[in-house]
């Protein structure tokens, strides 16, 4: 597998990463707005935590759509939906804050009167702390997606880079110095004919005069 190749299954993974989070964090912020019906019912004083909450699930899924398109609308969806999530959980807790300011009236079946509300049921306890938890993890989840938004490597180009500053041409080796001829040998000196003595002619001896008696 070539370098490009892998680094553009990097990418693909990313991306796919990306959506899918966004994705995950709709579906649980959608569970986490429908749990507290589904476990109280309509009856339920947080029943109505289910509209924020599915608001949230629609801009998590929409990041899931828009992210390539920039981080800024990643980000404004993301906004949106914290605040969402925000809202339907201090809509949620806003109800035993209630009875806690105001007082609530003795447990049924005694009656309630003087504009008092009724004290939390078991359902009504247990679908905020399901809603609570399905939130935060929601909130979670979608941060995971943004961050891996802001941190994502640029796309690999479809086309290869060409060069376009022109190769430089090889230096041409340089032309060998010319070999200078040899010095030609010294010219021997002539030699000289060995000196012959030349014989001079012998002369005859010499005759002495005869002695007169």
């Amino acid at each position: 597998m070539s370098r490009r190749t892998e680094f553009t299954l990097v990418n693909q993974l990313a991306e796919d990463r990306v959506a899918w989070a966004f994705w995950a964090a709709g579906a649980v912020a959608l569970v986490g707005g429908l749990l507290p019906l589904a476990i109280g019912g309509t009856s339920s004083r947080i029943a109505s935590v289910g509209i924020p909450f599915t608001i949230a699930a629609l801009a998590f899924v929409a990041c899931g759509f828009v992210y390539k398109q920039g981080r800024g609308a990643s980000a404004i969806l993301y906004f949106i939906a914290g605040l969402a999530l925000v809202y339907g959980l201090l809509a949620m807790f806003s109800v035993p804050l209630q009875l806690a300011a105001l007082g609530s009236c003795a447990a049924p079946p005694a009656p309630c009167g003087g504009g008092l509300q009724r004290p939390l049921t078991l359902s009504e306890n247990t679908g905020m702390g399901f809603a609570t938890g399905f939130a935060v993890a929601a909130l979670f989840i979608g941060f995971f997606g943004l961050m891996v938004v802001f941190r994502r490597t640029a796309p690999v180009p479809s086309i290869p880079p060409t060069r376009r500053i022109p190769p430089v041409a090889p230096h041409a080796d340089p032309k060998p110095a010319p070999v200078a001829a040899a010095d030609p040998e010294p010219e021997q000196e002539p030699e000289l004919p060995a000196h012959v003595e030349e014989e001079l002619p012998e002369l005859p001896a010499h005759e002495s005069e005869p002695s007169t008696n």
